[in-house]
């Protein structure tokens, strides 16, 4: 699958003027009472609402923090991703108000002299004054205001993950906030092109605001948290083949040297160059005035060696970057170099999978260099390691042809042909290569909820 976003659009209120501020409340409430990790009935709510209001709850959520920031603030902005200047966001008095009596809720304190002024508490229901409580709490303990940016970064990106979307006819712009499209692939042929809420984005956003300890200004690159949910999710992304090219670019902004996000945006440009990914941006023109993220192979291939040559520079002991790069280099022709980087790894390398992928990997590298006998011993390994993987048998059968040697050719296609399907069927791991980078998503998704979950 591949994403696209374009924010584009004038300030602009819709119909449902006030009830977008009931929604916000809604949304505060869910943000906190979310068992993070779950598709909970407040996921499931959140999860219904139409792109259109999801799009309106980005601007509104983005006011909320400002107005907790700055509770004096008159004049109020958005600036969707991508977009180089802000855009004004107008209310009226009373949902201001309304706003800014949500806001002390947000940032838990009610008690505050504006906030008595404000009679925050009166117009706060029993649900509200426990949202203020436990951000009062998370305050108390040290996490500042920045309780329900988290909370709400959680939720929306378990919405995005664990409910499934609606698609919505395609339409123009014309109004304020991001936008996104979806498409999912299927054997290198696109389906399902159409408008998906912006959960993402809005999670983004919020994360965007975080202060940590000891900060007086948004400082996300600072956050550990923040860290740890940009590497989760984009490994999730991975592992479920739902790719999205801007949420690893404000990654990188925000982390420029981390190897971990250097290492999944290299591995996202090598899963674009593939074939099946390929294929598909070529069944699947953008409609008018969008774009897709995805260029071509070789520019792709271009973009995936940077990336891994930045991920070893931060980590050089990263044996699967460095397995990797030297795949993509030898798929741009640097074969020598590819081989000497395939040698380096293997010799670090201590998973049985990855010195699969090195070896076969190595043994394409050799063959392309006419160095015959080191490509076999390197495709013989892989087989060794894998007995009933198709590839290395596949891959000896060609070396064979290529050699003039027949017999040997015909012994491997013999051999496969003799394995059952049940001795084949999911035991080659190349079948698994565009995803096996992430393997670790659901452990890494773990590890970020744990501390949030029965925090109630």
């Amino acid at each position: 699958m591949a994403t696209s976003s374009l924010a584009a659009g004038q300030p602009f209120l819709p119909a449902d003027a006030d009830a977008r501020i009931d929604r916000l409340g809604q949304w505060m409430k869910a943000a906190a009472f979310h068992e993070p990790g779950t598709a909970d009935e407040r996921a499931s709510l959140v999860g219904s609402w139409t792109n259109m209001q999801v799009r309106v709850l980005w601007i509104d959520a983005n006011l909320l923090v400002q107005v907790m920031r700055n509770p004096s603030g008159l004049g109020f902005s958005v600036r969707p991703e991508g977009q180089s200047r802000p855009i004004p966001v107008r209310y009226t008095p009373v949902q201001l108000h309304r706003i800014r009596v949500l806001a002390c809720a947000a940032a838990g304190v009610i008690d505050d002299i504006r906030c008595v002024q404000l009679k925050a508490p009166g117009e706060l229901d029993d649900d509200l004054r426990r949202v203020a409580r436990l951000a009062q709490e998370a305050r108390t303990r040290g996490d500042g205001d920045n309780y329900l940016l988290r909370r709400g970064a959680l939720l929306q990106s378990d919405v995005a993950m664990l409910v499934p979307p609606t698609f919505e006819p395609i339409g123009a712009g014309g109004f304020l906030g991001p936008q996104r499209i979806r498409m999912h692939t299927s054997d290198g042929l696109a389906s399902d092109l159409g408008q998906v809420a912006v959960h993402w984005e809005l999670a983004r956003m919020l994360l965007d605001y975080v202060r940590p300890s000891g900060t007086s200004r948004p400082a996300p690159e600072r956050d550990e948290m923040v860290r740890a949910w940009y590497r989760a999710t984009a490994a999730w992304m991975q592992a479920t083949e739902q790719h999205d090219t801007l949420h690893l670019d404000r990654a990188r902004e925000i982390f420029p040297n981390a190897d971990e996000i250097l290492f999944l945006s290299a591995c996202q440009h090598e899963v674009y160059a593939g074939a099946p990914i390929q294929s598909a941006m070529r069944s699947a023109p953008a409609p008018s005035g969008w774009k897709f993220d995805v260029v071509s192979e070789r520019t792709e291939l271009h973009q995936a060696e940077a990336l891994f040559r930045r991920a070893l520079v931060a980590n050089p002991m990263m044996t699967e970057a460095r397995i990797r790069y030297g795949r993509v280099l030898s798929m741009l022709d640097h074969h020598a170099d590819a081989a000497n980087e395939l040698r380096q790894a293997l010799r670090s390398a201590d998973d049985v999978l990855l010195r699969y992928y090195g070896e076969l990997f190595l043994g394409a590298a050799e063959e392309a260099l006419r160095n015959f006998d080191a490509a076999r011993d390197a495709y013989m390994e892989a087989r060794r390691l894998f007995p009933n993987a198709q590839s290395p048998r596949i891959a000896l059968s060609a070396l064979g042809r290529r050699r003039g040697d027949r017999g040997a050719a015909l012994r491997e296609m013999q051999q496969l042909f003799e394995l059952s399907v049940a001795d084949t069927e999911g035991n080659d791991p190349w079948w698994r290569y565009y995803v096996v980078q992430a393997r670790n998503a659901d452990s890494l998704l773990d590890e970020l909820h744990r501390p949030f979950r029965n925090a109630q």
